[in-house]
């Protein structure tokens, strides 16, 4: 008898374990999105593309998971000609009940002219799952060439710096990850010669990664043989410690640390399964060759 209920007792621990993990699968769904956005004279197409994108994706995670807004309030999905309401659109990101996991295929741009004004669409499919609970307010900013605040950026000209400033309002640790263009994630932190396994941060303190060259700090430039490239930065928070992913290290000296994004994929869908307070932040890049005159 003790050896049947021991027996029943293990059999309810794996069928609920199975049960866990089948429910944290399921809570990432195919979403998609949609934005047209009227592009400002000063601005340009590369610059454009990446905003229409950014939108389209708060667009498919805003229709699926719905926001945060009164329902007497909602996200204008639509671009006008006689303004953006950048404010209204950097704080409507926070308050949509849902996060970008990772972009199926490549999102399809489409540019006409409508009364004169140039119109770029933007249609993104990806995966995405349902914000559950009340996670910590985190503060990243990708900086290009300079190390304020006022210097984030999403468009790289070949060449450029890139810096990272994070602020969490607690303790925990990171990483960061910028996928390529030939499908290989390249790990940007922890640095190189360093050997724990995620990086240790304080709450309310302001980090300024990439911008020394004291100890093993490394600097990034980002750069690009083609004439325009898109790139992703993934930055992974957690208050909770966590193993980062197996990379190897290419044959040339010094180079980043890699792994496939196949294989990067599989790493955030099982660290997101045990750990539920992981957060993964999404900043798509572009980065484009200099003009030369």
């Amino acid at each position: 008898m003790r050896k049947d209920i021991i027996t029943t007792i293990l059999t309810a621990v794996a069928l609920t374990a199975t049960a866990v993990v089948c429910q944290a699968k399921v809570k990432e769904k195919e979403v998609e999105g949609d934005y047209r956005y009227y592009i400002p004279r000063n601005v340009a197409r590369d610059r454009a593309e990446q905003t229409a994108l950014e939108r389209a994706m708060l667009a498919a995670l805003a229709k699926e998971y719905g926001t945060v807004l009164s329902q007497n309030t909602r996200i204008d999905m639509r671009s006008s000609r006689d303004g953006e309401y950048e404010d209204f659109w950097s704080s409507a990101s926070s308050l949509v009940k849902g996060e970008w996991v990772q972009t199926i295929g490549v999102p399809h741009f489409e540019v006409a002219i409508e009364d004169g004004d140039f119109v770029i669409s933007c249609h993104v499919k990806g995966l995405a799952r349902e914000i559950s609970g009340i996670k910590a307010d985190l503060d990243a900013r990708i900086l290009r060439n300079g190390t304020a605040d006022s210097d984030e950026s999403n468009t790289f000209v070949s060449g450029d710096n890139c810096y990272l400033a994070f602020t969490s309002p607690i303790d925990g640790y990171m990483a960061v990850y910028l996928e390529g263009a030939d499908g290989m994630v390249y790990r940007m932190l922890p640095f190189y010669a360093e050997r724990h396994p995620a990086q240790p941060i304080k709450a309310g303190q302001r980090y300024l990664f990439f911008a020394t060259d004291e100890g093993d700090a490394e600097r990034y430039q980002m750069t690009t043989d083609k004439d325009f490239e898109r790139n992703t930065i993934y930055i992974v928070f957690s208050p909770n410690a966590f193993v980062k992913p197996v990379d190897r290290s290419p044959e040339e000296e010094l180079a980043l640390r890699e792994l496939s994004a196949e294989d990067f994929r599989k790493w955030v869908s099982k660290a997101r399964m045990l750990d539920h307070d992981l957060q993964l932040l999404v900043r798509p890049i572009s980065v484009t060759a200099p003009v030369n005159y």
